[in-house]
């Protein structure tokens, strides 16, 4: 039963934090405040991961893994109960939602690497990648679905109705947690490191663990400009609707999701470090094609192509990470690894945001996606050891 209320921890906490994100977005968006300012929301949202990434990994490795993960996801509750409860008082003082998102963003920075670091106490090690790409698989899904369950029930509710039904969500991943008993596992002592010394000297001796830190980067920088401007050009060059927008942008989900389905398949396999790379290198050839052609379907299925080899590079990275770190600096090696999977593409979409008003959606794309191909085969060419594993 340990790994069933586990997975209802997982499966509830992970659907609630998705839908705050995209509610407080679009919440934001309806306020009268200074321009952009939805913009500043998403990337107090992000900020906390840098600043103190390496001390909530810290707290995952030398204290029980359940309580550190409990009292961060708390901090998600009390985020999603204040935008609800104090609606009106946050319509007059907008300002107000930038503390609140960055409450929520300090409890991102544990909760997820705290549940994939969860994971070793609660399966065998044998198992270990398989459920660590179950729980991305879960993770990937209710991403795809967040924006789907948000709208439903804005349809019928307001803002702070919808912040209160999703914090009841985060009432039920937390108690279902409760009910999860993590076994013991015995660490090696290192009391004589400091947290970032520990980590570097981890990757500096394992050079596949740096070089999956490294592709992270590199495959999360193309989600800033599909978040952030391939929905105004397929407003404003392809001429549709909101709904019409959102019938293409759909299909990054299904496509996500079934990439991280596939990855079961192959979960077996000695060589995840080349089906990464591979991986990677296809997903830069169908990002170059998702504006060219200027005809939404073309759009919609190199979106959806584009889905798939997301998924199972997202996928992979955590599942190679998983397996290759010591029980000792697991959890702020999975914080690290947090940092660059949530704020690299908040940093890229504020980047490709300025090249999009300088240079046109359409360069932006080009360049951005030539980069990202030449970044493919450079690193399929020098990491060897990556390519090996």
């Amino acid at each position: 039963m340990n790994l069933v209320f586990f997975y209802i921890a997982f499966a509830f906490g992970t659907l609630a934090g998705s839908s705050f994100l995209y509610n407080i977005v679009i919440y934001s968006q309806t306020l009268d405040a200074v321009k952009g300012f939805s913009g500043v929301v998403f990337l107090f949202l992000f900020l906390p991961f840098p600043l103190i990434f390496l001390y909530t990994g810290f707290l995952l490795d030398h204290f029980q893994k359940k309580m550190v993960l409990l009292f961060f996801q708390f901090l998600h509750l009390l985020a999603v109960f204040l935008s609800g409860y104090f609606d009106l008082e946050i319509q007059k003082m907008p300002i107000f939602l930038l503390g609140i998102a960055f409450i929520n963003g300090m409890g991102m920075t544990a909760v997820l690497p705290g549940r994939m670091a969860m994971l070793r106490e609660v399966v065998d090690s044998q198992r270990i990648v398989f459920h660590t790409i179950i729980g991305n698989l879960l993770l990937i899904f209710f991403f795809g679905m967040s924006p789907l369950f948000v709208g439903y029930l804005r349809d019928s509710f307001s803002f702070s109705n919808v912040f209160i039904f999703i914090s009841w969500l985060h009432s039920i991943s937390i108690l279902s947690l409760l009910f999860v008993f993590p076994r013991k596992i015995s660490k090696q002592s290192s009391n004589s490191d400091s947290p970032p010394e520990l980590v570097l000297a981890f990757l500096k001796r394992d050079k596949v663990a740096r070089q999956v830190l490294y592709m992270t980067v590199l495959s999360m920088l193309a989600l800033g400009p599909i978040q952030v401007i391939l929905p105004k050009y397929i407003r404003d060059v392809l001429n549709l609707g909101e709904l019409g927008r959102g019938f293409v942008l759909v299909a990054l989900g299904p496509g996500l999701f079934l990439g991280g389905l596939a990855t079961i398949l192959f979960h077996h396999s000695k060589r995840k470090g080349l089906i990464l790379l591979s991986m990677f290198l296809i997903s830069s050839v169908f990002f170059l094609g998702l504006v060219p052609f200027q005809k939404p379907e073309i759009t919609s299925i190199f979106l959806f192509l584009f889905g798939i080899t997301g998924g199972v590079i997202s996928s992979l990275l955590p599942a190679i990470l998983q397996k290759r770190s010591e029980d000792h600096i697991r959890g702020r090696v999975l914080s690290l690894y947090t940092v660059c999977f949530q704020f690299t593409p908040a940093v890229s979409g504020l980047i490709s945001a300025f090249l999009g008003d300088s240079f046109g959606v359409f360069f932006t794309f080009l360049g951005l996606g030539i980069v990202f191909f030449l970044s493919g085969i450079v690193g399929f060419i020098r990491y060897a050891e990556l390519r090996e594993s």
